[in-house]
């Protein structure tokens, strides 16, 4: 009988699969664990066919299994669940096109799994052009994830993190955001390994969101945040004037949300936009007590 896989690298495809040689070629690089590493590409139903290079990896490395998968489901989570679902990894790490994984970091990740983290996260290393850029990694606190999420998607977890969560939670954009933030509440534990062991495209800039996600995501986990944030959620998703975005990718803290009362306009209303199939959907089915499990 084949053994299990330690690891399980999942792949999204996102129509950029030509970028994923950088990557393939760092993971080439991952021994003496690459033996022990299931790789698993998806790519949505609309996404285009795998490409003849992209095919070939699965002969070239040399790991324990190389699967190629079509998710028929729809949302921005579905292609990564599916994934997971096939996944037989003790750990997973969920990748995309703009990572590459620098010598060691795979055998030194799972190294903290196997002292007790629960899931782990390294620093860093920006692209931008020709330029890189030592990223450190803030040491891990339970607070940083009421503002944001710091660890990104690029975290080697232990599998029952993402099983208990019931997969990445698709009623918004931030479903890892999501499973983080649900996992500290159940006690698990998070580390940082200080050292440059990820390299990444440095984010390009994003234009200004309605925040409608960021709101949703705190009204889903209302008990996680102070009182004043989850008025200010709730607020932005009725169209009041005084509770603007934070930014994307950001909740506001207590203080933030306290200037935008005391800055709030007298004569302004605003009008949550709709997006795709959210349009058709009340805010407040998303209230902690009408929520299902993620």
């Amino acid at each position: 009988m084949r053994e299990r896989p330690r690891i399980s690298v999942i792949l999204v495809a996102d129509g950029r699969q030509s970028s994923f040689h950088p990557l393939l070629r760092s993971l080439a690089r991952q021994v003496p664990l690459l033996r022990e590493v299931q790789v698993l590409a998806v790519r949505g139903e609309d996404d285009p066919d795998f490409s003849p290079g992209l095919l070939r990896w699965g002969s070239i490395l040399p790991c324990a299994d190389f699967v190629f998968l079509d998710c028929p489901e729809t949302g921005p989570t579905a292609p990564a669940n599916a994934a997971a679902r096939r996944a037989e990894g003790e750990a997973l790490l969920f990748l995309d096109s703009r990572h590459r994984l620098l010598p060691g970091h795979l055998e030194t990740c799972l190294a903290a799994l196997d002292q007790g983290a629960d899931a782990v996260y390294p620093d860093r290393v920006l692209m931008d052009g020709n330029l890189l850029r030592y990223r450190r990694q803030p040491d891990f606190h339970p607070e940083q994830l009421r503002v944001g999420n710091p660890l990104g998607r690029a975290a080697l977890l232990r599998r029952e993190v993402w099983e208990e969560n019931g997969g990445l939670a698709g009623r918004t954009r931030f479903g890892h955001w999501e499973m983080w933030l649900r996992a500290v509440q159940r006690g698990r534990t998070l580390a940082r390994v200080p050292r440059p062991l990820l390299c990444t495209a440095a984010p390009s800039p994003q234009a200004p969101e309605d925040g409608r996600h960021e709101a949703l995501l705190v009204i889903r986990n209302s008990a996680f945040f102070a009182d004043e944030v989850v008025r200010w959620a709730l607020a932005l998703l009725r169209g009041e004037a005084w509770a603007l975005p934070a930014g994307p990718g950001r909740a506001p803290n207590e203080r933030q949300t306290r200037l935008m009362l005391e800055n709030a306009p007298t004569q302004r209303t605003r009008t949550p936009a709709a997006k795709d199939s959210d349009a058709a959907m009340p805010w407040d089915r998303f209230l902690p007590e009408r929520t299902l499990s993620a």
